[in-house]
């Protein structure tokens, strides 16, 4: 048994975090919140809470004390870092992962300093090293639980509605090269049982997938494969979904997150305020509506929209 419950957050590596901010909350219509400065590891945040989830925005603040592979990601342009499993019991958790032969780091506190100079904490354990930027979600277990868990992270107060829409988290997607080799890595890694294998017709994009279901029964972790395609090699792949994109972001940043989904209440009202803000996406209504931001405009994070109705 494992207490891995639901997608705790997603890290977005940004140059400038300011800016970053600006595009989030402005251009994008994704309210950002709390946030402050990590006292170890030479980083800043912002946070946008979007249901039991949220989004990281970091930065080096502190060149001589950021990881080497953060600023080696960050050298390539804003994106995604990695996303984190939140756990109900990191201490069962890590034992079990212990057992199966899995070499981890922790549990270990950690501390953020907001910037009305309140504390929050966590305990997180890492799979292999201790880096944010890598192929494997660490686990994290905060200090609070629940509403206040939320108003913690949203700068101790009521985390805002967001005016693109945006509910709730629904998945999010790390691209392999390799889909039944990575599916049993991490089925062992993190003791999940995956979906049988599926293309990503229904998303329009040359991909097979497994889905990864957690806990909480709403949220998953995908891990996505490029469908062999016959490309002019002098064509320049687009941005996801486009054909050859996929491939093209495997071979640039190699294994890692690639994607997530949004649940939003209107995609109608999105796709308004989106082109009120100039923001290009690309709208599909067959097989289903969904609307993928493109990366350009949202620091180099391919950000897709579902419509669905709150609970």
């Amino acid at each position: 048994m494992n207490y891995l419950w639901g997608l705790d957050h997603i890290i977005i590596g940004v140059n400038n975090l300011g800016e970053a901010t600006r595009t989030f909350q402005e251009d994008l219509g994704l309210a950002v919140s709390g946030g402050g400065i990590h006292p170890t590891g030479g980083t800043a945040n912002r946070i946008i809470v979007i249901g039991d989830t949220y989004l990281e925005l970091i930065t080096v603040r502190d060149r001589a004390e950021a990881q080497q592979s953060m600023l080696d990601r960050l050298a390539k342009g804003d994106g995604y870092l990695n996303f984190v499993l939140a756990s109900n019991d990191i201490s069962a958790d890590s034992q079990a992962m212990v057992k199966r032969g899995i070499s981890i780091i922790g549990p270990n506190a950690g501390e953020l300093c907001s910037t009305n100079d309140r504390r929050r904490g966590w305990i997180r354990t890492d799979v292999g090293r201790p880096d944010l930027t890598q192929h494997y979600p660490f686990l994290i277990q905060h200090d609070s639980s629940g509403e206040e868990r939320r108003r913690r992270l949203a700068g101790w107060s009521t985390p805002p509605q967001h005016p693109l829409g945006a509910t709730r988290v629904l998945s999010t997607t790390l691209v392999v090269a390799d889909l039944p080799e990575a599916t049993t890595r991490f089925q062992h890694i993190y003791d999940l049982t995956p979906s049988i294998e599926y293309t990503g017709e229904v998303d329009s994009w040359d991909a097979m997938l497994v889905a990864f279901r957690l806990g909480n029964g709403e949220q998953c972790f995908e891990l996505a494969t490029p469908l062999p395609a016959n490309i002019d090699p002098t064509e320049e792949a687009g941005h996801l979904p486009e054909r050859g994109a996929l491939r093209k972001y495997l071979q640039t940043f190699g294994e890692s997150v690639c994607r997530i989904t949004l649940a939003v209440a209107d995609l109608e009202a999105a796709r308004h305020y989106l082109d009120s803000h100039r923001v290009t996406y690309t709208y599909q209504d067959t097989p289903r509506n969904e609307l993928w931001l493109h990366p350009d405009h949202a620091c180099g994070a391919s950000i897709v929209l579902y419509e669905q109705e709150t609970a």
